[in-house]
């Protein structure tokens, strides 16, 4: 089988010969640099999203003055990820630290 798939690809480069070899590994190289490319612009999107979600939502927890366990640990799990993915951030450190400090009901 194995021998079976070298020899389809044999066939096909003597087909195509050098030129049309060097031909398709331009190809190649062209499309993984355009798909790296719009990796990055997804990731880059996808950093602002959560940034601006994370801060939305602190936000919303330091109006209402108190975060539910079940909210504190949601919103710790986005922060890890965002972390994660874009390093140290002194702004949402320091929000992650009053949420932390945040009673865990209302206070009447």
């Amino acid at each position: 089988m194995l021998c079976e798939g070298l020899n389809n690809v044999s066939k096909w480069l003597s087909l195509l010969g050098l030129p049309g070899v060097g031909m398709v590994i331009f190809y190649m190289f062209r499309t993984l640099a355009k798909t790296i490319g719009e990796i990055k612009i997804l990731q880059s999107a996808q950093k602002a999203q959560m940034r601006s979600q994370l801060l939305a939502q602190y936000d919303k927890y330091m109006a209402q003055g108190y975060i539910e366990p079940i909210y504190l640990d949601d919103w710790i799990n986005q922060y890890d990820a965002y972390h994660k993915l874009v390093g140290a951030n002194a702004v949402l450190d320091a929000r992650r630290e009053d949420l932390i400090h945040l009673p865990n009901h209302k206070v009447s």
